[in-house]
Formats: C-alpha cells, sequence, structure tokens
C-alpha cells in the first residue's frame, strides 16, 4: 500500500492554511494511508491544529489511514502547550508526540 505524503510549507498560518486544506482534501480518501509532514513549519499558529484536527476527523469516518509524519517539533509543541492540547489522552499523544511523553 502506498503511502501519500503531504507536505507543509514553511510559511503555514491562518493567511496560508487553505492551500494544506486543499491538499488534505485530496489525500484523504477512503483506504488512504495518509502522512503529514509539518517539520517545514516555522511558525505554526492555531488553525494549524484547527486543520489537523478537522482532518482526524475526517480520515477517521473515511476510514482512512492519517497520521503525522513525525512527533510534533518544539514549536508545534509549544503551540500544543499554549493552546490546551498538552497534556492529553493517550490517543491525542499518540498521534501528536508517536507516544512520547508531554513535557
Amino acid at each position: 500500500m502506498s503511502i501519500t505524503m503531504v507536505m507543509a510549507s514553511e510559511d503555514v498560518c491562518l493567511p496560508t492554511i487553505g492551500v494544506l486544506a486543499e491538499d488534505l482534501k485530496r489525500a484523504i480518501v477512503p483506504d488512504a494511508v495518509v502522512r503529514l509532514d509539518l517539520s517545514a513549519a516555522a511558525s505554526p499558529d492555531l488553525s494549524v491544529i484547527q486543520l489537523v484536527q478537522s482532518a482526524r476527523i475526517g480520515a477517521a469516518a473515511a476510514g482512512c489511514d492519517f497520521a503525522l509524519s513525525a512527533p510534533a517539533d518544539a514549536p508545534l509543541r509549544a503551540l500544543l502547550n499554549r493552546a490546551g492540547f498538552l497534556p492529553a489522552p493517550a490517543d491525542d499523544t499518540q498521534f501528536w508526540l508517536h507516544g512520547e511523553t508531554a513535557q
């Protein structure tokens, strides 16, 4: 089974989130395997978390295997903390941090 990689741009934030939203919309289809790479996102904002959460729900409804390609890096982890997403239940910790302990 092939994996569809969706890459976020360096400047992904509210003014540019539409591009990433369209990429995810095209990729998340029934029985697909999609990995989202947020490693280039230099200064993600809350719109990124909102889009990813929405994509998780849509992927689950479509029967799509959706995950991050790597655990949240320091800027994203800090944003998750500020937004109240961390600490999180086990399934959210697995998604965002690949099971690492939230610090």
